[in-house]
């Protein structure tokens, strides 16, 4: 079962919990008012669920507070990891536009859209390239190909970290005492 999906079953037990024992206590409150009969075996009966619920719910609130904790790592780690990516792709960046200043400096051809990359980068660093190239204008010129790849132009389809958490495959299991469906005293 993925993240997400664990999260709305648990979510929707939490909520069945939460109202079978508002339930519970209600009848408890409306025989304590006298509003209906019960015999003093159907009170202890309804004492023992309600004591029962309301354990299962304590277990099933603890749970869950653990299982948005596991979330959130998740969520963080996958986060970290989109930002190093990102920091990475940066960096290679900056590495290819100082390799084209430097090409261009030394009065070598690259190609038009290395130019207009480095141009786009930092057009400081792209005029100091064009100045030193016309110093450097009677030496030999090297011809270069181009640094980006057409696959380094493609936009990323990433998702957000909670949509890579929810989509994750879930180790946490909600325990099988807090998602039982009968909750009257045994």
């Amino acid at each position: 079962m993925k993240i997400g999906e664990a999260s709305r079953v648990y979510s929707a037990q939490m909520n069945k919990l939460n109202s079978q024992k508002n339930l519970l206590k209600a009848q408890k409150k409306a025989y304590e008012k006298g509003e209906i009969k019960m015999t003093e075996e159907q009170a202890d009966k309804l004492a023992k669920s309600i004591d029962r619920i309301e354990l299962q719910y304590q277990k099933a609130s603890e749970f869950m507070e653990g299982f948005g904790t596991y979330k959130e790592l998740l969520r963080n780690a996958e986060s970290a990891k989109q930002q190093r990516d990102a920091m990475a792709e940066k960096a290679e960046e900056d590495a290819k536009c100082i390799e084209i200043m430097r090409r261009i400096a030394h009065g070598d051809k690259v190609p038009p859209y290395d130019e207009q990359k480095l141009l786009d980068y930092n057009a400081e660093m792209y005029q100091m390239a064009k100045n030193m190239a016309l110093l450097a204008e009677n030496e030999k010129r090297k011809e270069h190909d181009s640094l980006w790849d057409e696959d380094d132009e493609k936009p990323a389809n990433e998702m957000s970290p909670d949509e890579v958490v929810d989509n994750t495959e879930c180790s946490m299991v909600m325990p099988a005492e807090i998602m039982a469906e009968d909750f009257s005293a045994e």
